[in-house]
């Protein structure tokens, strides 16, 4: 299982069907806010999967949440995911905290269920991208990581709370996050190197101004996957609950977020807005590196290698680097 393996500091199984993924996305300068979706750039939501992503808001505590959900694949990236949680954050959030609609000074995001924040990507999918040119390819990552890096337009902070393993992809989207609030055996990992990848979403951007260049560096290119307590000790997550129950990281998690509710929302509002100008700046570059450096991936002969290692529990056997 996956969680089993991640708990034993073992590689992740492959077959849930999610375990990383990568790359970027477009936004405007520095000095205005990252708007990384166009409605162009992404396929409309079918009614069938508008239940991929849930959102709710207590009205009391003025704390909002955004669900990924999808338990029976621990809560994997996919692209129709994607899509839905794009269309509630750009269609009804953000215009909703702009109008007043929605009355929230905070948000949690999580993972439905009890096994997992995120597992990542759908590997499935990124397999099946290696016949494409690189050029597509690149288009492909750009469009599917726009569709969750979104999270950062919202106008109102947001705290993650990792109720169990956030892997590859899931590990970037909470890193993405401004806050992140985990368990002791929660498992946060940054796997891209060790499946033959090169991380995404941010992940190469964020991570170093989360935990530093030096562990960052290791991270990414060990495919390290830090437990609770050492994310908590490296800087990584906030804070952790005093249990391993996902509940009582959810708990945790809001327990911050009606903190932050309570203080004044404009002040609030306009931090977050500073806080993120600061942390975005070179992010634009990066995404469109990391774009393109994860299609020259997909292009390569031993593209599949470390996700077939992994169903397999063994070392991946990688290619030369002069190998096509």
């Amino acid at each position: 299982m996956l969680i089993s393996s991640i708990k034993n500091g073992l590689r992740p199984p492959a077959r849930s069907r999610a375990l990383l993924a990568s790359t970027a996305t477009n936004s405007t300068n520095s000095g205005m806010p990252m708007r990384f979706l166009s409605s162009s750039s992404i396929t409309p939501t079918n009614n069938d999967n508008k239940g991929l992503v849930l959102f709710s808001l207590d009205e009391k505590t003025k704390v909002a949440t955004l669900t990924l959900n999808s338990p029976s694949t621990f809560n994997a990236l996919t692209v129709e995911m994607g899509t839905v949680f794009h269309d509630t954050v750009m269609n009804r959030l953000i215009p909703g905290l702009k109008s007043g609609d929605l009355n929230a000074n905070s948000l949690v995001l999580t993972g439905a269920g009890d096994k997992a924040f995120s597992a990542g990507g759908d590997l499935k999918w990124l397999k099946g991208l290696r016949n494409n040119p690189v050029h597509i390819n690149a288009d492909h990552m750009s469009s599917f990581y726009r569709s969750f890096l979104c999270i950062r337009d919202l106008q109102i902070p947001v705290v993650a709370a990792v109720n169990g393993p956030a892997i590859g992809a899931g590990a970037c989207l909470a890193t993405a996050c401004d806050m992140r609030v985990a368990s002791p055996a929660s498992k946060i990992g940054y796997t891209f190197a060790t499946l033959g990848i090169h991380a995404g979403m941010g992940g190469s951007h964020f991570l170093p101004l989360s935990i530093g260049r030096a562990m960052a560096n290791e991270a990414l290119l060990t495919g390290k996957i830090f437990n609770g307590s050492e994310a908590l000790d490296v800087g990584l997550v906030n804070k952790l609950s005093a249990t391993d129950d996902s509940s009582d990281v959810k708990r945790v998690a809001y327990e911050l977020a009606e903190n932050i509710a309570r203080q004044n929302p404009l002040a609030v509002r306009t931090m977050t807005k500073t806080i993120r100008l600061r942390e975005n700046e070179g992010l634009e570059a990066a995404l469109r590196r990391e774009a393109y450096a994860q299609a020259l991936c997909y292009a390569r002969n031993d593209w599949g290698e470390g996700i077939d290692a992994n169903v397999e529990r063994r070392d991946p056997v990688f290619e030369d680097y002069f190998s096509e």
